[in-house]
C-alpha cells in the first residue's frame, strides 16, 4: 500500500472527525452561552433593583403609636454588592464570548481562542461562585437570623425584599451551572481536537 495514500486517508479521516466534533459543539456552546447570559443578567437586574420600604410601629406612648420608616436595599450589604458586581461581570463575559464564538474564528491565532475561552470561563465561574455563596449566606442570616450572635431575622418584615433576593440567587446559580457545563464542553472539545491532530497516520 502506498504510504502517501495511507497518509492522505488518515488525514481525511481526521478532518471528517474534526468536522463531526465541531458540528454538535458548534450549536450547543452558543445555546448554553445564551442561557447562562440570560440567567446572570436576570440575577444582576433583580438584585440591583431590589428595594423595599416599610413603616413599622416601634413604640406606643399612651395611645399614640411611634412609627419609623425603614428601607432595605442591596447596597446596605457588601455581600449583595459583590453579588451584583460578580453577576454583571459574568453577563459581560458571556456576551463577549458569544461574539467571539460567532466571529472569533476569523481572528484566531494558532488555536489560541480554544485555550483562552475555557480559562476565562473557569475564572468567571469562580467569581460567580464566590458572589453567590456570600449572598446565600446573608440570605440565610436574613431569613433565620442567628440566636447565638443575637442577630435577628428580617425576612418576616421585608418579605418582598427577601423573595426577590432568593429569585436572584436561583438565577445566579443556574448561570453558574451552565458556565461549568460550558467549561467542561470547551475542555472536551480542545482534548478531542488535540487527540485527532496526533492520530493522523504519517
Amino acid at each position: 500500500m502506498d504510504p502517501a495514500a495511507a497518509g492522505g486517508s488518515g488525514e481525511n479521516k481526521a478532518e471528517v472527525a474534526v468536522k463531526k466534533a465541531k458540528g454538535w459543539v458548534g450549536w450547543v456552546i452558543p445555546l448554553l452561552r445564551v442561557v447562562a447570559f440570560c440567567a446572570t443578567v436576570s440575577a444582576t437586574i433583580v438584585m440591583a433593583l431590589n428595594k423595599q420600604t416599610k413603616t413599622m410601629v416601634v413604640a406606643t406612648i399612651g395611645t399614640t403609636p411611634i412609627t419609623v420608616t425603614l428601607t432595605a436595599k442591596f447596597q446596605h450589604t457588601p455581600a449583595f454588592v459583590f453579588f451584583v458586581i460578580a453577576n454583571g461581570m459574568a453577563s459581560l463575559h458571556n456576551l463577549l464570548m458569544l461574539v467571539l464564538e460567532l466571529c472569533g474564528h476569523k481572528f484566531d491565532f494558532r488555536g489560541l481562542r480554544l485555550v483562552t475561552i475555557p480559562i476565562l470561563d473557569m475564572m468567571i465561574a469562580s467569581l460567580l461562585s464566590a458572589g453567590g455563596s456570600g449572598a446565600a449566606f446573608m440570605g440565610e442570616l436574613g431569613k433565620n437570623g442567628n440566636s447565638h450572635a443575637r442577630w435577628n431575622k428580617i425576612c418576616d418584615k421585608f418579605d418582598s425584599f427577601c423573595d426577590h433576593g432568593s429569585g436572584a440567587l436561583i438565577a445566579s446559580f443556574i448561570g453558574l451551572l451552565f458556565l461549568i457545563l460550558l467549561n467542561a464542553i470547551s475542555i472536551f472539545k480542545l482534548r478531542t481536537l488535540n487527540s485527532l491532530t496526533y492520530s493522523v497516520v504519517p
